[in-house]
């Protein structure tokens, strides 16, 4: 039904004998993958997958639970069985955890670990509101090019991925329900950070910000230690993608990161 919405956007050639894990990124908070589109090479396979509910009235009424349950279900269907890297920007690193924990036991995949872009723990908005500066609503800057039914899709999506965030019940992995086998754990996570607050016409912090001094965006308040490594790149959380120099620098950072993935699971099998 939704096969159309998982994309192959990286298939490199002339890899030789080496076979890198294959890269999976989970689409943003507005629905669309474009941003990855625009990355430069990164010595993998990457497949992409967007929001099967953009520009319709419909979306997943199972939160996020759901939608990583169909993620899932395309995946199966089009990456090839074995390691694979899951992550993604905002949004998508948090589609990631779901993911990794409906197949932290699979049969067909073995997620090695998890590369979020900027992707703050949702933990840190119970925060209590006195505890921080106003949250400044986020302003969409459009291309003058935009047509208005791509606007309203992308709204549409942002206000539904709010949604099912703010009732996100994040998973569990102490509970291994598999008789005779250890506790199930998360997988190495690295986390690419934005170097900057963005920036807001009043005073206050855009709600992406609420965290922006903690090293880990908040994710110890989920899983202490779960968090590998943090890199920063430059930009805002909605700018990490604008630009060709900071494209430039994100492919490198991306690319390393799941070169670190890699050599993080090689060394824990040993």
């Amino acid at each position: 039904m939704f096969e159309e919405h998982i994309d192959v956007i990286q298939s490199p050639s002339g890899l030789g004998n080496q076979k890198p894990a294959p890269l999976v990124l989970f689409h943003d908070g507005g629905g669309t993958v474009f941003s990855y589109h625009m990355l430069g090479d990164l010595r993998r396979p990457v497949y992409a997958i967007s929001n099967p509910h953009w520009g319709k009235q419909t979306c997943f009424e199972g939160g996020m639970p759901e939608m990583a349950r169909v993620y899932v279900d395309l995946m199966r269907k089009a990456v090839p069985s074995g390691k694979i890297i899951i992550g993604g920007w905002s949004l998508g690193g948090l589609t990631s955890m779901e993911v990794a924990r409906i197949l932290a036991d699979d049969k067909q995949f073995e997620v090695i670990g998890i590369v979020m872009i900027d992707s703050v723990c949702p933990l840190a908005y119970n925060v209590p509101p006195d505890a921080f500066l106003k949250i400044v609503p986020h302003v969409v800057e459009w291309s003058e090019n935009t047509r208005e039914e791509t606007r309203q899709a992308v709204l549409k999506c942002f206000a539904d991925a709010t949604a099912m965030v703010g009732v996100w019940k994040l998973p569990t992995w102490d509970d291994s329900q598999i008789t005779g086998r250890s506790l199930l754990r998360p997988p190495p996570v690295i986390l690419l950070k934005a170097k900057e607050p963005v920036p807001v016409l009043e005073e206050g912090v855009s709600r992406v910000d609420v965290v922006r001094g903690d090293r880990k965006l908040g994710w110890d308040m989920y899983r202490e230690g779960m968090i590998e490594k943090v890199v920063e790149i430059p930009g805002h959380h909605y700018n990490v993608f604008v630009t060709e120099w900071r494209l430039e620098i994100i492919t490198d950072r991306l690319k390393r990161a799941c070169l670190d993935v890699e050599k993080i699971h090689r060394l824990r099998r040993t």
